[in-house]
């Protein structure tokens, strides 16, 4: 590929960066649902409160995603980055100021746009620095933090949680990360300098040059495949983030203490296996199985173990109980970095940013809904039952999605597609493996 073993340390240096950025980011808005029940006592939330708390980060996360990725593609990685970066460290810090149940409301709403930005830019960043064979890897490592976050969140929250009291919690997870624009700043602007290096990648047209209407980019059943099929995982994925502890809490009777270890497990064992499968995927495509079949056969596989939960209501011993949310949650990595690798395949060169933030739109959606019925189940049954029956079948409907909705795993095609960079102002047309054919305008 050409690639010097400095620049290789450049880009596997910056995954790095974006790891952790996504721990911290997990580990902000995990926070929440580990103080949850601490809350509830002293400001008497009801089920239906707490819901509607763990889904206001999502509403402002999920309003934003499609303009994040606008935005990303529009002024770059780095700058859109370090921007919003610094925004959600101040904003997750004054959580530790809130009192009453609207302070809790608003900044939530506040983090999720901050944070909107994560996604599109980690992912069109990825896109642009590797190859088709190395992004199951990369999207790997880098999805890794979002579950080892939510992993080391549990167990630091729960020792800081009784150690200093929950203020302090959110007043450190959001001041000390900002240390993190540092390095940040100084590995991006050099990899921008190497700009050059990096071009092997580039698949048609610039990672910025091509402009696809929105209407046009939503007429495509696959658009819409890659939006439900994450709006399933995230409804899931996103119902454990908020509930998890406090039906670890509530209903199984843990301390504490338990409750973040338990949550930890079933955190980093997701993580593990999000990397695993990503690695795997990437080899069996290099000994040239086909990209496709790989891809989604582990993200049904993903989504199949994920539905396990649908046995919960059916058993009452704890130990039973607690591993199969093990197996059901560690699961769901099989499918995490494929189907951010489908979607970097599926898109047109030059629209990465765009397609991520419908991903994660779909992803935020659903995980926006999953907290507020949650709440209302568990408030008018008295039990979560219901709750994990409704995620199976929502693992059920996401499989449908890649199945049928995205079908073959290729590049989409439009016709008549801009391209900015072009001083002619001439047309593109975006087509299978990034090709690229100009026409003259109409």
């Amino acid at each position: 590929m050409g690639i010097k073993q400095s620049d290789n340390f450049l880009r596997w240096s910056t995954i790095g960066l974006l790891f952790i950025a996504m721990v911290n980011a997990y580990i902000d808005r995990g926070n929440m649902s580990m103080v949850a029940p601490v809350l509830a006592e002293e400001l008497m939330l009801t089920s239906a409160r707490k819901g509607y708390i763990f889904s206001a980060f999502l509403f402002g996360y999920a309003l934003t995603q499609i303009p994040a990725g606008r935005l990303v593609d529009r002024f770059g990685v780095r700058r859109s980055y370090t921007f919003f970066y610094f925004l959600w460290g101040i904003t997750a810090a004054l959580f530790g100021l809130a009192n009453v149940f609207w302070h809790f409301m608003t900044l939530r709403v506040i983090l999720g746009v901050c944070e909107a930005v994560s996604g599109p830019a980690s992912f069109k960043f990825i896109a642009a620095h590797f190859s088709k064979s190395e992004r199951g890897l990369a999207s790997g490592v880098f999805l890794a933090g979002t579950k080892i976050g939510p992993a080391i969140g549990a167990v630091l929250a729960a020792y800081l949680i009784e150690a200093f009291g929950w203020r302090m919690l959110f007043v450190l997870s959001g001041l000390v990360p900002l240390l993190w624009l540092l390095p940040w700043e100084i590995l991006m602007r050099r990899i921008e300098n190497r700009k050059d290096a990096f071009a092997v990648f580039q698949e048609g047209p610039s990672e910025e040059s091509v402009s696809i209407p929105l209407r046009d980019i939503f007429s495509r059943a696959k658009t819409w495949g890659i939006f439900l099929g994450y709006f399933c995982y995230g409804y899931v994925w996103y119902l454990y983030i908020n509930w998890l502890p406090s039906y670890l809490y509530d209903s199984l009777g843990l301390s504490i203490k338990e409750t973040g270890w338990w949550s930890a497990y079933a955190y980093g064992g997701l993580a593990i296996v999000t990397v695993l499968a990503g690695f795997i995927a990437d080899k069996l495509i290099s000994k040239g199985k086909e990209e496709g079949t790989v891809r989604k056969g582990f993200v049904i596989a993903g989504f199949l173990s994920g539905a396990a939960v649908i046995f919960l209501p059916f058993t009452t011993s704890h130990s039973l109980i607690l591993g199969i949310l093990i197996f059901a949650i560690s699961g769901m990595g099989l499918a995490t970095a494929n189907t951010w690798s489908i979607m970097q395949t599926v898109a047109p060169s030059g629209t990465v940013g765009t397609f991520s933030g419908i991903q994660n739109f779909g992803a935020t959606s659903g995980g926006a809904l999953a907290p507020i019925i949650a709440g209302y189940l568990v408030g008018d049954t008295g039990s979560y039952g219901m709750v994990f029956v409704m995620a199976g079948m929502m693992m059920a409907v996401g499989i449908f999605s890649y199945i049928i909705l995205i079908g073959k795993v290729e590049p989409m095609i439009f016709k008549n597609t801009k391209s900015k960079n072009n001083e002619n102002d001439r047309i593109h047309r975006v087509g299978h493996h990034g090709e690229t054919d100009v026409l003259e305008p109409h």
